[in-house]
């Protein structure tokens, strides 16, 4: 009991961190200029802005721990091989498919369609990410791995 009582709060904890620096990634892109109205000037009406370069913290630089657990149900899939688990993007390792836009790309991302539809998922994150998305293995409710599932039946291949 007490095992699983540590899993689900570090399975929460993960997805919260995931989550908040998933967001402070996209609002905090390196270089990107953010308007900032000072002090009074908003209610005053003038349009006195104060520009700044945002560089992210440390900390949202940095993946979720290697061998986070994150349980819950997919949320959106966004091509053949990034599905979103709750509020968190993740890309399937090990599966590399073609992209949108594509036949072969518009195929993988249907199959995974149909694959997770109201599924709730176990995905152990690896401690990497890959643009905005955090790297894990994702298993379907029946233990089968997602990436495994699409590469035998040909849908997409395998990420290297």
């Amino acid at each position: 009991m007490r095992l699983i009582r540590q899993t689900i709060l570090v399975s929460v904890a993960a997805m919260c961190v995931a989550a908040y620096l998933t967001q402070q990634q996209a609002d905090s892109a390196p270089g990107k200029s953010v308007s900032i109205l000072r002090g009074g000037d908003a209610w005053s009406g003038s349009s006195s802005r104060v520009r700044r370069t945002v560089e992210p913290k440390a900390s949202e630089r940095h993946p979720a721990s290697a061998g986070a657990v994150l349980i819950d149900n997919v949320t959106r899939v966004r091509d053949g091989d990034t599905i979103v688990v709750g509020l968190i993007p993740i890309r399937i390792a090990n599966l590399d498919c073609a992209e949108r836009g594509t036949s072969a790309g518009d195929a993988a991302t249907a199959r995974v369609r149909d694959l997770v539809a109201g599924a709730q998922l176990t995905c152990t994150l690896e401690g990497r990410r890959s643009y905005d998305r955090e790297v894990g293995l994702c298993a379907l409710p029946d233990g089968r791995d997602l990436g495994e599932v699409l590469i035998r039946e040909g849908a997409c291949g395998r990420w290297r």
